[in-house]
């Protein structure tokens, strides 16, 4: 039987860290092994999280960062000091359902696929469901290729905590490191790297929502959205598919990295969160790589959302973001 680990970066999560682990020790199929990582955070997150695990007789280890090095070096400081065959990556602001290993390690078992997916519960602070982020799977097993295309066009979600990997695919260091939105390069290229991907319909992990994340706050951060379309292009045309995703990689570019950079920049001036000169700076890199001539490609691939943006965009910032603010 193989056995799992979970592997749970701990910074700065004191509110969360214990709903998060409690929904570990809650799982109808137990995980093996617990790996804590203390990147370092400052606050009592990390004592809170042992004193929790101790006070369940669970068994863990803890790997300790000599000071804060980021989410994506915390789990391949975990995955280093895991011994799992299966490892699974969980935020410690987030939950997962009591079925999430169970249903999982099942579905790996009965597809011998590479990993194993599920889709996402997005839930605010008092733990209402907000949305589910994506949309149903039509499939219960699909090659690896079928899955990143998938994540090209958004319609699967890269991140980390709703899988479950075997360990040889991950290899050594699989997630980048000293950078934000650490998720999608990695993902697409272990999924462009597997042979099959199962997938679980059902919505098992439990996302936490909340303003001020880096997803939500334009930051210098943000600005790694750009390395994320880069890495995207390089994995499509080292897997050969460069020019059939085009389309694909043009929404992407859209979807995710532009219009994602322009809305956090936006939404943060309309709160007056956010510094003018860096308000001014992410609006004028993306004007500056938006183009009129990518339109009517947008259009004729499906991506009209992306092709009015990059139409009003091009004009009027202004214009665009006073839309936004209404919508």
């Amino acid at each position: 039987m193989n056995r799992v680990s979970v592997v749970v970066p701990v910074y700065r999560c004191l509110p969360y860290v214990e709903g998060c682990l409690r929904s570990v020790l809650a799982q109808t199929r137990p995980v093996d092994e617990i790996v804590l990582v203390d990147d370092r955070g400052g606050d009592e997150s990390m004592a809170v999280a042992e004193a929790l695990l101790r006070s369940r007789d669970a068994e863990f280890r803890t790997v300790t960062h000599e000071r804060n090095l980021g989410l994506g070096r915390a789990r391949n400081s975990g995955l280093a000091a895991a011994a799992g065959d299966l490892i699974w990556f969980l935020d410690s602001d987030d939950e997962a359902d009591p079925r999430f290993v169970q249903h999982l390690t099942r579905a790996l078992d009965d597809t011998s696929a590479d990993f194993a997916c599920t889709r996402t519960q997005r839930v605010d602070d008092a733990g209402r469901v907000l949305q589910i982020d994506e949309a149903p799977y039509e499939a219960t097993v699909m090659s690896g290729t079928e899955f990143a295309h998938l994540l090209v066009t958004g319609r699967a979600k890269a991140y980390a905590c709703t899988k479950l990997f075997r360990r040889e695919l991950l290899g050594d260091r699989p997630w980048d490191e000293n950078q934000g939105y650490e998720d999608m390069g990695p993902s697409l290229r272990m999924s462009l790297a597997s042979t099959r991907v199962a997938l679980v319909d059902e919505p098992l992990y439990r996302y936490l929502y909340r303003e001020g994340s880096i997803s939500t706050s334009l930051n210098r951060r943000t600005f790694d959205l750009f390395k994320v379309e880069r890495d995207v292009r390089s994995a499509v045309s080292g897997a050969g598919l460069g020019d059939r995703w085009a389309s694909e990689v043009l929404g992407f570019r859209y979807r995710e990295v532009l219009r994602s950079v322009a809305h956090v920049a936006m939404r943060a001036d309309h709160a007056a969160a956010s510094r003018p000169e860096l308000y001014d700076e992410a609006i004028a890199r993306v004007r500056g790589e938006v183009s009129v001539r990518d339109v009517v490609p947008l259009l004729r691939a499906g991506h009209r959302r992306e092709a009015v943006f990059a139409a009003i965009l091009r004009v009027s910032p202004g214009l665009y973001s006073t839309i936004l603010r209404y919508r």
